[in-house]
């Protein structure tokens, strides 16, 4: 598939040879002699690259402006160029997997579906898995010029600067997203693609997504290809990748990219979004906390607190579409009764995802004050490609900052928000219900599957505000816990 895309008529050269110096098929096709020619790129049947590398959490880090938490990555792909597939083994360490994951678990890609392999098992990766095979296929330095040369939609674009080096521009359509190629206006080697696309995440619309090339190294047949990948989200930072061993047409085994024909059916059968984007709340998993105070119990949970002049909400997880469900699910029991605030607590991308939601219904939204700028960057996020209802209503957000202690409601439901003003927490805040005893912990409190509770610092930190502030805490609950004993978590600080 690959090799018919790129094998390009006598008459069709010719006619790039006559265009214009200045035309961006002219610019693409100087770029592919620049990187060895065509010939020497089309020779390129399979590689084998290894590489190590790094990749940042930017959505889940101690801030949105970082530094940011590390995974730290090694991996081992076979690519058939010629093909248009992919296995890529990956082990990866960081601080909550000290030591590297085993080997032995593949990822292949194909033309129709994604898999998880490992020994004889095989099981069907997500959609994204395949998005992002895809991508790492047939937009590989060895292939980019080529697709971007084959597009009906090719087009030059103004000259831009970057490293402060003039770039010629090109942009075309790739699989429904718009690329932007920037190529060195003195070589005529590529510096950087821009893709913009859908956000992987659900959160935050259209985003674009640029990787940079460098440390361009000549290997076999006379290529130059860049053994250093670096990749920004929306201008951020997000990993950056070094080749440490790569070879040109290995020989590679005949199975090597054979995906069994029932996780290709399974894969088929999976929805078109995953991750995210497709969580649903289930309103099965409701939980009485108190009375008055329920919570929705999920990846990321959901309170609503009943006081005498309406609901409040505990977080808007994951995307305006779970908003809209939780919103509509808590009408059913309550009707008649309004929303009268939301509270957001923390600046993790998953657990602020769905405020839209709530501001384009007019609806009062609390946050930190230091999560101001994250607020209403997610407010002006471009959702025109897929909308939602302030994107096709927009309206002013009615903010609540809260810097410091901040009350909402009267009554045995009576709300009280206090910062954390902790180190790890410091973007986060909790809640707290002094006619229940009751506080709801934000991100701060999360109960391991093996007993035992994540991060012990953060407990220290909600024994701090419970300290600091003179709270009498009898239970507490959060974004990953369900109602629990405050003593459990003294338990557990005085381990």
């Amino acid at each position: 598939m690959i090799r018919a895309l790129v094998c390009l008529s006598a008459s069709i050269v010719a006619s790039f040879q006559q265009a214009s110096p200045d035309s961006a098929r002219a610019i693409v096709t100087r770029a592919i002699d620049a990187l060895g020619g065509e010939s020497a790129l089309q020779a390129i049947a399979a590689l084998q690259i290894e590489a190590i590398g790094h990749e940042y959490f930017i959505d889940q880090s101690d801030r949105p402006e970082g530094p940011f938490i590390v995974r730290y990555q090694q991996t081992s792909e076979t690519r058939d160029v010629a093909g248009g597939r992919s296995r890529l083994e990956s082990q990866q360490r960081f601080f909550q997997v000290p030591e590297w994951t085993p080997p032995g678990t593949a990822t292949i890609v194909d033309a129709d579906a994604a898999a998880i392999v490992r020994g004889e098992r095989a099981a069907p990766a997500g959609r994204q898995a395949f998005e992002d095979g895809r991508e790492r296929i047939e937009l590989a330095p060895e292939r980019l010029l080529f697709v971007a040369l084959h597009a009906a939609d090719l087009s030059r674009a103004p000259d831009a600067t970057l490293h402060g080096v003039t770039q010629q521009v090109v942009t075309f359509g790739w699989r429904g997203r718009r690329a932007r190629l920037l190529i060195d206006g003195g070589d005529h080697v590529p510096t950087a693609l821009e893709v913009t696309a859908q956000d992987p995440f659900g959160i935050w619309g259209l985003v674009k997504q640029t990787t940079h090339y460098s440390l361009w190294a000549l290997v076999a047949g006379g290529v130059r290809y860049p053994m250093q990948v670096d990749r920004d989200w929306n201008g951020t930072g997000r990993s950056s990748t070094t080749i440490t061993k790569l070879a040109v047409n290995p020989s590679v085994a005949a199975d090597a990219f054979t995906i069994p024909a029932e996780a290709k059916k399974a894969f088929v059968s999976l929805p078109a979004v995953s991750g995210i984007p497709s969580l649903n709340l289930d309103a099965q998993k409701r939980v009485d906390v108190a009375a008055g105070v329920e919570q929705y119990s999920g990846s990321w949970n959901v309170g609503v607190v009943r006081q005498p002049d309406g609901l409040v909400i505990l977080e808007a997880p994951i995307g305006s579409h779970y908003s809209a469900q939780v919103l509509d699910d808590v009408a059913a029991p309550y009707p008649g009764v309004k929303v009268k605030a939301v509270v957001t607590t923390s600046d993790a991308w998953p657990h602020l995802g769905g405020v839209r939601e709530y501001v384009a219904r007019g609806i009062p939204v609390y946050g930190l004050d230091l999560n101001r700028p994250i607020l209403e960057r997610l407010l002006k996020a471009d959702y025109s490609a897929h909308p939602d209802r302030l994107s096709t209503a927009p309206r002013a957000a009615a903010f609540k900052w809260v810097a410091g202690k901040t009350a909402i409601g009267a009554g045995d439901t009576r709300i009280e928000l206090y910062p954390v003003h902790g180190e790890n927490g410091e973007r986060m805040m909790v809640a707290y219900l002094p006619a229940l005893k009751l506080l709801y912990t934000s991100d701060e409190i999360q109960p391991q599957r093996g007993g035992g509770f994540f991060m012990p610092a953060y407990l220290v930190e909600v024994r701090d505000v419970v300290r600091r502030e003179h709270l009498d805490v009898e239970r507490i609950f959060g974004f990953h816990v369900g109602p629990t004993p405050w003593s459990d978590i003294e338990k557990a600080l005085a381990k």
